[in-house]
C-alpha cells in the first residue's frame, strides 16, 4: 500500500510504500530507462529521473513526484517505478 501526501515545502506529492525496501537504485534506473525514464543522476542515496515530470527515488522506497500536487497522477508514476523494485522488498 501506499501513503501519499503533498509536500509542505514545494509544489510536489511524496509517495511513501509501508513496505520495507533497500533498493539498489543502479538497477531500479537501468529498469526504469527500458520503460521510457530518462535518468538524471544516480548516487547510492538518491536517483534524479524524469517522465513528465521531475521524480527523486531513495533507498528506502520512497519517491518525490515533483512539479504536481495531482495525488492520482503521482501514485500512478509511483506505481509505475515500484514494478520495477519488486525483487528488493525487504518484508
Amino acid at each position: 500500500m501506499l501513503v501519499a501526501k503533498p509536500c509542505t515545502s514545494m509544489k510536489a506529492m511524496n509517495i511513501t510504500p509501508q513496505e520495507k525496501f533497500d533498493l539498489d537504485l543502479e538497477e531500479v534506473c537501468e529498469c526504469l530507462a527500458e520503460r521510457g525514464y530518462q535518468i538524471k543522476r544516480v548516487t547510492r542515496f538518491l536517483a534524479l529521473v524524469r517522465k513528465a515530470y521531475d521524480i527523486s527515488i531513495f533507498p528506502s522506497g520512497k519517491i518525490i513526484v515533483k512539479e504536481t500536487d495531482n495525488k492520482e497522477e503521482a501514485l500512478k508514476i509511483a506505481q509505475e517505478i515500484y514494478e520495477c523494485t519488486k525483487a528488493y522488498r525487504v518484508s
